[in-house]
């Protein structure tokens, strides 16, 4: 736990320079190096697409000792929509010692009465490869104030360590990372006075002064003094209310003041919109160098965000054709992610909807104009059974263009004719021209039935293929390593100095003999959840990246050539005006 181990020291010490650091060559076959035991086979039998070998995830969630449940209190017997959020996760390096450990929302539970009980977080370190060690309770991630769901990862104070945010009913939570394994509970202080019901949030630098600010998206005005019976036709039982039967809330922007304290900012911003928000996303999407903000709600339109000259923002998500579902109205809309899905260097939008709807592909056309390509991209086909929540965006295969996986399950208790727990979604890019929903063609948990809500991805062991982590409602998270044969790969871990340390807000470009991709540290996305921040970039058989360029929230750029493969690469901001 000690954050002054002696690889967290040398992590910190780099952070002095401008630096790329190599920790291992090319290899096809170096993605059971940390799994000797592996039986995954090479590459021909089960090949689902002409592009490669079978695509591989395997739960280690009981063999790794990460056994943590978030909860909804099933057992007091109540149908309320709070039950039906669920919990999140975040991945993220929490200590600096180069290993990413794993934070976890708990959830609550009802009392007597109206009483509505927290349940406690959880943070898992990594001590080596797929083992955990629970150390919550040591870190002083305490007290627990809310029934919570989202967890949201983040350097706020730019001391090298990631703070955390958690998201719930009635209130927010800010911890502070101390860089010596423990946090401290600076919500009071740092002025998060929200005690509306929040779910999605994200951090992002809205203002451009290179502090970190924080959206915070609410879900509906749900209480016990408002919780209309709802009657379920089929079984004619009380079951959830739908997100129609309760108004929805206005979201709140924080703006960082740079003394550790925050100051609503949402009507000097332009950020104020009644929403029902389960998803956002923070990051440039339009090519303008400024961050943007896309917001997913349950059954209202999404918003999008674009910054202004003036440093406002004005939301544009109609004109820009994202607001809407496939048919022209609202869909369900709740994990969101960002990356340019068809290889055009253009960033599209990603959303998991509730069943009955097309989970939405949103083409980037350039111009301002994005177009719902669900559709001819094979999307819609894939079915409209699933009720979608965490999702992200990430070469499972490292051929260079982008998958996406979907953690689905129903928001319903079992009633006849419903099936709550779901298979996820594995949704395979074929070469940029259409998707292919390999899950159920797999083995092991991706062919099995959940109640999926969290996800987030991220390289948990080294290795340069990234794993997947996801959260379930009253059931163990999965934790899912990655063993798809791999070709050739990258990994850029970028540090801010003149912006925030995080990052959050930059692009990497890169460009091989056969492909350009293009990169986002993100704030916010998938669904109550953090994946980690380091860039992974599947290369296919291309062995160098002929150019690499960062492009800074500052302004800066940062450009490198020649960059070899099989490399986890570091790079920091260079101090100094643009």
């Amino acid at each position: 736990m000690n954050g002054s181990s002696k690889t967290g020291w040398q992590w910190r010490l780099l952070c002095r320079f401008v630096v790329i650091c190599a920790i291992s060559g090319c290899s096809p076959s170096h993605q059971n190096d940390s799994n000797p035991g592996s039986t995954t086979s090479p590459i021909a039998p089960g090949i689902v697409n002409r592009l490669g070998p079978k695509i591989e995830f395997v739960d280690v969630a009981e063999s790794s000792g990460v056994t943590w449940i978030g909860r909804n209190g099933e057992e007091a017997k109540k149908s309320t929509l709070l039950q039906m959020a669920g919990t999140g996760c975040a991945i993220e390096d929490y200590d600096c010692d180069g290993k990413l450990d794993l934070f976890f929302a708990g959830g609550g539970e009802f009392g007597e009465g109206r009483e509505i009980l927290p349940l406690p977080f959880g943070l898992y370190r990594q001590f080596s490869p797929w083992n955990y060690i629970s150390v919550a309770k040591e870190a002083g991630l305490n007290p627990i104030r809310h029934y919570n769901h989202g967890t949201y990862t983040a350097d706020i104070d730019n001391d090298g360590f990631p703070d955390l945010l958690i998201t719930g009913w009635g209130g927010l939570q800010l911890f502070q990372n101390h860089g010596d394994g423990t946090f401290e509970d600076i919500t009071e202080s740092a002025g998060l006075t929200d005690s509306l019901w929040s779910t999605a949030a994200g951090w992002g630098d809205f203002n451009r002064d290179h502090v970190l600010d924080l959206y915070v998206g609410h879900y509906t005005d749900w209480s016990f003094d408002n919780d209309p019976v709802c009657i379920n036709p089929n079984s004619k039982q009380r079951n959830l209310c739908a997100p129609t039967d309760f108004e929805g809330l206005p979201c709140t922007v924080y703006l960082g003041n740079g003394d550790g304290t925050y100051r609503d900012a949402s009507a000097e911003l332009g950020i104020h919109e009644i929403g029902k928000v389960l998803g956002v996303v923070i990051a440039d999407i339009n090519g303008d160098l400024q961050p943007d903000l896309y917001v997913a709600n349950d059954a209202l339109p999404n918003h999008l965000y674009v910054s202004q000259p003036a440093g406002n923002y004005r939301e544009v998500a109609i004109q820009y054709g994202v607001a809407l579902g496939e048919t022209g109205v609202s869909d369900g809309s709740m994990g969101v992610d960002l990356g340019d899905l068809d290889g055009d260097g253009k960033i599209d939008i990603w959303v998991a909807n509730y069943e009955q709807q097309s989970f939405a592909l949103y083409r980037n056309l350039g111009n301002e104009l994005f177009t719902h390509a669900s559709r001819p991209f094979g999307i819609t086909a894939v079915g409209t059974l699933a009720v979608g929540f965490g999702t992200v965006i990430f070469d499972a295969d490292g051929d260079g263009f982008s998958d996406i996986f979907c953690s689905n399950g129903h928001v319903w208790a079992p009633v006849p004719g419903v099936v709550s727990r779901q298979r996820p979604y594995l949704l395979r890019n074929d070469r940029g021209k259409k998707f292919l929903n390999i899950a159920t063609e797999s083995r092991g948990y991706l062919n099995e039935l959940h109640l999926g809500r969290g996800a987030a991805s991220g390289d948990l062991d080294g290795n340069g293929t990234p794993d997947l982590v996801v959260t379930h409602i009253n059931e163990r998270v999965a934790i899912l390593r990655n063993d798809t044969p791999m070709l050739n790969w990258l990994e850029v871990k970028l540090v801010g100095r003149v912006s925030n340390r995080s990052a959050i807000g930059a692009s990497v470009s890169i460009k091989t003999q056969h492909v350009t991709q293009i990169g986002l540290v993100k704030g916010g996305g998938s669904y109550l959840s953090t994946s980690d921040r380091t860039l992974n970039f599947g290369l296919g058989t291309a062995s160098v990246i002929e150019t690499l360029v960062v492009k800074w929230p500052s302004g800066k750029t940062t450009e490198l050539e020649t960059v070899s493969c099989g490399q986890k690469i570091l790079l920091i901001e260079e101090s100094g005006a643009p």
